[in-house]
């Protein structure tokens, strides 16, 4: 699907998730037309990556941007105190709004947010990118077929490289309640949340390992959700020198394992531990295995890949076109920040 030319997308933010991930998916998505302009406070920086990616307009003033393009689209890349202001002031000059995770660092913050949009009649869509993974997508369809019964639970481990924040002293992650756990920690929130859509119950373990970096609040975390349907727990580690996203996904017939970085769905079933039924096990584990590695590696040769952020920003475009809604809504947002607050408040009065 290409996006009709008429539509206008701005960037605010210059940062890694901008050019890595944003800016390649609405140009992939859309074509060099579809990209009117960026935005960023440090203009020198603006300048180079309009160069870079041949975007046309590059702004260091919102407002004066906001005049000038009056965009369809303001996609929000920036630092999350200040997703909520950003947000507001777009959706009152009428544009629709894709912002980054975390929608805000505040309830009241993401309620402001949701009644702009209403205000205004326009979309507000959060980048809640691991749901439009493929293997996250498909653990998500096989449990809805029934595949493994009856949610029962789910295990989430996320390891995230020393060099990718903790060891970087002047990252404005350090700077967020709970340190580093506010930038990435919404993943796994929103990802429960999909199969837990009320938790009733949140509970942090924190610990501080790596002493070379003062700066560095914690570097592993350790925490456990509870809702209605079931329990939630999560692992992250900033540690090591390896990217791992991993879901295990209990169902009261089975159980699926899901490597987001691989794109590999296995479906376990080990109902006895006789050694006829651990053979077949393992045989189809292998054979799902391959089949899975085969089809990820297709797509990359083929093209046909895409990223999470492609997917999801296709998705949004869709919803504004069609008049339909928005891939993540906002309320998704919300309840994902009534859940980080209750860890991050719980890191605060332990230390």
């Amino acid at each position: 699907m290409i996006m009709k030319k008429d539509i206008k997308v701005v960037v605010v933010g210059t940062g890694l998730i901008a050019q890595k991930r944003h800016i390649p998916a609405w140009l992939k998505a859309g074509g060099q037309n579809c990209l009117q302009a960026i935005c960023d406070i440090d203009f020198e920086n603006v300048q180079k990556v309009a160069a870079k990616f041949k975007i046309p307009n590059a702004y260091h003033d919102f407002k004066k941007m906001l005049l000038e393009i009056r965009p369809d689209i303001v996609d929000i890349c920036t630092p999350p105190a200040t997703h909520a202001q950003l947000t507001i002031q777009a959706l009152q000059d009428k544009s629709n709004v894709l912002v980054e995770k975390p929608m805000a660092l505040k309830e009241e913050e993401c309620n402001a947010m949701i009644a702009a949009a209403q205000a205004s009649n326009r979309q507000l869509c959060i980048v809640h990118s691991d749901l439009f993974y493929p293997a996250f997508l498909k653990a998500v369809s096989l449990f809805q077929k029934g595949v493994i019964g009856k949610f029962r639970g789910m295990n989430i481990f996320l390891s995230t490289p020393t060099d990718y924040i903790t060891s970087k002293k002047d990252h404005w992650a350090h700077k967020l309640p709970g340190g580093v756990l506010g930038e990435t920690g919404p993943h796994p929130v929103y990802m429960t949340l999909a199969f837990i859509p009320k938790i009733n119950e949140a509970d942090i373990r924190t610990e501080k390992v790596m002493k070379e970096y003062p700066w560095s609040p914690f570097e592993d975390y350790r925490i456990h959700l509870v809702g209605n349907e079931g329990v939630s727990s999560i692992h992250l580690i900033y540690t090591t020198n390896h990217w791992a996203a991993e879901v295990d996904i209990y169902g009261s017939e089975g159980m699926l394992k899901v490597d987001l970085e691989s794109q590999a769905v296995i479906v376990y079933r080990r109902p006895k531990l006789k050694a006829s039924t651990l053979a077949v096990n393992s045989i189809s584990q292998s054979c799902q295995m391959l089949k899975s590695s085969f089809l990820v590696g297709l797509d990359y040769l083929t093209g046909r890949h895409q990223s999470a952020h492609e997917r999801l920003i296709r998705a949004f475009y869709t919803s504004i076109n069609e008049g339909g809604q928005a891939p993540v809504s906002a309320n998704q947002g919300l309840e994902a920040i009534r859940v980080m607050n209750l860890l991050t408040e719980q890191i605060r009065v332990k230390g």
